[in-house]
């Protein structure tokens, strides 16, 4: 009897290690602080005062959003937790097909001809080795240990002189990079 209950208790540590080691599926409101309103600037004026609002004053104004937004809070405890999480690719070095750095974006065409995201809600991914992605526009899940800190990445567009700069809030040592697949229901 000793020698099952060894057996039993080694095979439930055995067990347990290996669900701690395996990511935490988190979606991209999981990494946004619930008492954060990246509108909140804008809450300050009534709608007459915004509509009266001078050029300079709109850009004052859009200016200080766009600073609330790039310094966007995150959500400190899931620093160093192994995750999964699904995105778009928005490639910062690649060649061809094969890309090793690049943003995760929450949805298609972030930073394209639009204002990026808040910081928040972008991940700025590393691979150890250049990963072969066929297909840019069609959604993936990452898996990898997550890091918060707030930092900027230059990205330029093809074709484009222009470079923008994209805050992010999180970084990622991507382990695994796979095509998104929704779960069926059954």
């Amino acid at each position: 009897m000793p020698m099952f209950r060894q057996s039993l208790l080694m095979l439930l540590l055995v067990t347990s290690a290996a669900a701690s080691d395996s990511p935490r599926e988190i979606l991209w409101d999981q990494l946004v602080p619930e008492d954060w309103d990246p509108y909140a600037v804008f809450d300050e004026l009534s709608d007459e005062e915004y509509a009266a609002l001078t050029d300079e004053e709109f850009f004052a104004l859009r200016e200080k959003a766009q600073e609330m937004l790039d310094k966007a809070p995150v959500i400190e405890e899931l620093d160093g937790q192994t995750v999964r999480i699904p995105g778009y690719v928005l490639p910062l070095e690649y060649k061809g097909t094969r890309i090793r750095e690049f943003l995760l974006m929450p949805y298609l065409g972030a930073c394209l001809h639009t204002p990026p995201p808040p910081a928040n809600q972008v991940i700025r991914c590393s691979l150890e080795q250049a990963h072969d992605l066929q297909e840019m526009w069609r959604p993936v899940w990452i898996s990898g240990r997550l890091k918060t800190g707030h930092a900027t990445s230059k990205l330029s567009e093809d074709g484009y002189d222009s470079i923008t700069d994209v805050s992010f809030g999180y970084s990622m040592d991507v382990e695994s990079i796979e095509p998104y697949r929704r779960a069926v229901a059954r």
